[in-house]
């Protein structure tokens, strides 16, 4: 009962939020401002809701390329400076009997670390709501290309 409540308490806030998105990308985050970025994927979807992760990561990391980004296309641990960057994809989503409900989110960040403290430095973040969907594949697809534009041409 509690498991259920929760679903449909997630589900009403998606619906007052379903045509909710928001992007913003820092107009210091260049190409020439940043060594090198690293596209990395957090699938928290369920049930089959997302399953062309692959291609996500592979068009976030041709999209960075074709912007003038240096991307590191292997998995990367650790940091180097503060002009190394993550574009970080996650996707929450769950299955119910009308289809995938969920919420996609993109972070650009960097953790520069000096003399032994680290900071987080967000320099990008979209947000998206979809609800009724077979998955999230074109969802994903659609708003990474409009985020990218904003990595293309940032204005804020």
């Amino acid at each position: 009962m509690k498991k259920l409540l929760k679903h449909i308490v997630y589900t009403a806030s998606l619906l007052m939020f379903a045509t909710q998105a928001s992007a913003w990308v820092s107009k210091g985050f260049v190409p020439s401002n940043v060594d090198e970025i690293n596209v990395k994927i957090m699938d928290e979807a369920k049930d089959g809701c997302w399953t062309n992760i692959g291609e996500v990561k592979r068009y976030a990391e041709d999209k960075l390329e074709l912007a003038g980004h240096n991307v590191y296309r292997k998995r990367k641990d650790g940091w180097v400076g503060y002009r190394h960057y993550k574009l970080q994809i996650m996707v929450h989503s769950y299955r119910n009997a009308s289809g995938c409900w969920g919420a996609v989110e993109f972070l650009l960040y960097n953790q520069p670390e000096s003399e032994g403290i680290t900071g987080t430095f967000l320099a990008g973040k979209f947000d998206a709501v979809f609800s009724s969907a077979t998955n999230a594949n074109q969802f994903t697809l659609k708003a990474l290309g409009n985020f990218m534009k904003e990595v293309e041409d940032p204005q804020w």
